[in-house]
């Protein structure tokens, strides 16, 4: 294990690296005072990030081919994001499937699917 300092300073090194910048959306839901809810996603956390897209997959739904895009976004390790957040990139907004907690511990990475 990495001396606490060292560790520091790799993840300061590493998110110096992050090329982009995007954008987590939280789920808000506002009571319509009938019983039922409005959603909307909001958010103006701003991250570095780097977005990678691991390739995509297509399925037959309702008789339609649907495509899925899929990719793995890097971000500063202190970063806090769930699955039930989103992530807007410039090229799309994206749902938040997994976040790998255990093995990167200089970075987060999330695996997201584009919407």
């Amino acid at each position: 294990m990495l001396p606490a300092d060292e560790l520091a300073q790799l993840r300061e090194d590493l998110e110096t690296t992050l090329p982009d910048a995007g954008t987590i959306l939280a789920l808000t839901r506002t009571s319509d005072s009938q019983g039922g809810w409005t959603e909307s996603w909001g958010g103006t956390t701003s991250v570095k990030c780097r977005i990678d897209f691991i390739g995509g997959k297509e399925a037959i739904s309702s008789g339609a081919l649907k495509p899925f895009s899929q990719a793995i976004v890097t971000l500063p390790q202190a970063t806090t994001i769930t699955a039930q957040n989103r992530f807007i990139h410039s090229s799309g907004t994206y749902s938040v499937q997994a976040v790998n907690l255990g093995s990167w511990l200089g970075v987060k990475r999330a695996s997201v699917e584009l919407i």
